[in-house]
């Protein structure tokens, strides 16, 4: 699906040999895509995917499941209908027209953490430490 868009989109102009698939496992797709300077994607994992790895990330959801948790997350993102409709002479302006508020994301994260945190406690079980690490930095 995302190959067939990317093609559409961009007019067959990118050379298909360059297109990465990775099926099994995530440790050389996350390898390759901490490589990266910044990463754009359309799905939830590839966004992800960067997020995790401390890469820069803008998310252009595609469909309403995927811009419901975009907006749950708080993730960087700007609307397909924009990312279609508008011609970006670079990154740095699609930054400029995207909704994105990490102060916002941070928290909700954290948040997020914390009840995870509670829940796991009630059936008796611990969280990793690097992610109670995350709840209680800059406290």
């Amino acid at each position: 699906y995302d190959r067939e868009q990317l093609l559409k989109f961009t007019g067959n102009t990118i050379d298909k040999d360059k297109i990465l698939w990775y099926r099994d496992g995530v440790e050389d797709w996350f390898k390759f895509v901490q490589s990266l300077d910044f990463l754009v994607s359309t799905r939830i994992h590839g966004g992800m995917a960067g997020i995790v790895n401390g890469v820069p990330t803008l998310i252009i959801p595609t469909d309403y499941r995927i811009m419901e948790l975009v907006n749950a997350m708080k993730l960087p993102h700007i609307s397909f209908e924009k990312a279609t409709n508008t011609t970006f002479g670079s990154l740095s302006q699609m930054m400029t027209v995207a909704k994105k508020d990490f102060v916002a994301f941070e928290a909700n994260r954290r948040n997020h953490l914390k009840e995870y945190k509670h829940m796991l406690g009630s059936v008796g079980l611990e969280m990793d430490p690097a992610l109670v690490k995350i709840i209680n930095e800059n406290k």
